[in-house]
Parts: C-alpha cells; structure tokens; sequence
C-alpha cells in the first residue's frame, strides 16, 4: 500500500499583471507516495528534525503539530535565513531517504481568460492521479527497481481546505474514475480523496514543503523574465537537486511515452 500525499502552492485565483502583492501567475497541484510501512519512522525522523530547528518556536506544544510552513522557507524575505535553507535541505532529504516519489501538476494561468479555480484543482488532482497509477503499475510489475514486485494500491491524503470545497474534490474524484476513460484505467487508486489536517499529518506536511520548492523553482523559471512584477527567488535553486532526485520517471512507455511525475500546463499562451 502506498499513501499519496497532496497540497497545493500558488494560489487559483485569478491574477493581474503586473502583479499587485499577494498575487501569483503559478499554481501547483503538488504529491509525495511513499510506502505506507514507512509512515511510523517518517513521522518520528521529522518529528525530532523540527525539533532540532525549531524549538524555541515549538515551546510546550506538541512538536508533531508544529507546522513549518514551505511558504516561509521560500519566501524571497527570507532568502538570507540560513536556518529555514538548511532545515528545507534536511527536510527534502529525508523524503529521499525514504524513497519518496514526487509528482506535480504546474499551471501557468492565464491573466486574461483564468480557468475556474475549482476546474484547475480538479484537473490537477485527474492529471496527478494517472501517474500516481502508473507508478502503482511498475511497482507491481517489478520495473520499478526502488520497490519488491508486489501487487499494491494507492490512497490519496489531501490537505483539507474547506468542507464544501473538499467535498466537491471528491465527487470530481470519483464521476472520473468511473466515468472517464482514463478515469477507469486508475484501477490501483482505491476510495476517494481523503482530507486531513495539515498539523495532524507529516505527509502532508512534507509535501506542502516540497511543493513550495517546485513552486520556487518554476516561478523563477517561467515568470521571473516574463511576468511583469514578479517575485526572485532565485535563491532557492540549492532546491532543484532535491526536486530532480524526487521525480518520478517512467521506466516503460505509457500511451507511447516515457512520461515524468512533473508536467506543466500553459494557460497563459494561446492555443
């Protein structure tokens, strides 16, 4: 079994350019799967890490419900903070460590036609959970070298937002998964989308720092030169290494491809 762990970076709402504060062109629909047998060691190797980082700030409270938020390891204001990079270097090795295979959706939104922000987080969600499957398929079929052939399946752990909002995600889920096509090849994601809250879960919370680092990353790469107002954070390219390391890659074609875990969506040119 593995658990799939989804959060988000960016934002969906429609944006402006130039930008104004608090705006961004980027949205991202990022995952982490790991085996499930590995859930109780992850959780205590991040546990004593926070605790190692973030003391002062953690106090009498449970360390486990401690969150150190991706955003803030990023954020261009904090790109001198030599705490926050190092803490995210540890951060994103330990998802190596443990065999962690990553996969993103990446939209670059339109300013001038923006797609409805539950259409982007829905098709995000459909997009990651075919490769989620396909990575699901190697395993069992023993291509996968990092893994024992054995027949597995996949939850999905998303990070909760808001009832109404969760619970349209889900409904989404499953009219694609038996309704679809490609929906009802995914045959090894099993029930629909589980929400969670952030601070209760160390998936989530590992991911939602790995998403933040593929933020930075495609940020700095499709809309600092070509977005006018937009952020640097250029700092955070120490970042990429991890983030390659992390990407899931085929080992066999799929549909004729040799498809990767990260695939990104232009909105902002024309078709």
């Amino acid at each position: 079994m593995f658990l799939i762990y989804v959060d988000e970076a960016g934002s969906s709402d429609p944006h402006r350019e130039p930008l104004i504060v608090g705006q961004t062109p980027l949205f991202i629909i990022a995952s982490l799967a790991f085996e499930a047998e590995r859930w109780r060691k992850l959780d205590r190797e991040y546990r004593d890490l926070k605790v190692k980082f973030f003391k002062t700030e953690i106090g009498s409270n449970r360390p486990e419900q401690y969150e150190v938020k991706g955003s803030d390891l990023v954020r261009p204001s904090n790109r001198n903070s030599r705490r926050r990079h190092t803490f995210a270097r540890h951060a994103l090795q330990l998802c190596i460590d443990h065999e962690a295979t990553g996969f993103a959706v990446v939209f670059k939104k339109s300013p001038l036609k923006p797609t409805a922000k539950a259409s982007l987080y829905n098709m995000g969600m459909q997009y990651a959970v075919e490769r989620f499957d396909h990575l699901l398929d190697e395993v069992a079929a023993g291509s996968d070298g990092r893994f024992p052939a054995r027949d597995c399946h996949g939850i999905v752990i998303a990070d909760s937002r808001m009832r109404n909002l969760d619970r349209n995600v889900a409904i989404s889920h499953l009219s694609w998964i038996f309704g679809h096509p490609m929906g009802q090849r995914c045959a090894r994601i099993v029930e629909a989308p589980t929400f969670t809250f952030s601070e209760l879960s160390v998936g989530v919370q590992l991911t939602d720092i790995f998403a933040s680092a593929l933020y930075a990353r495609y940020y700095q790469r499709m809309c600092a030169k070509t977005v006018p107002g937009a952020l640097d954070y250029s700092h955070m390219q120490y970042a990429d290494e991890y983030t390659d390391q992390l990407q899931w890659r085929a080992t066999k074609p799929w549909d004729g491809y040799y498809v990767r875990g990260y695939r990104i969506i232009d909105h902002s040119v024309p078709p």
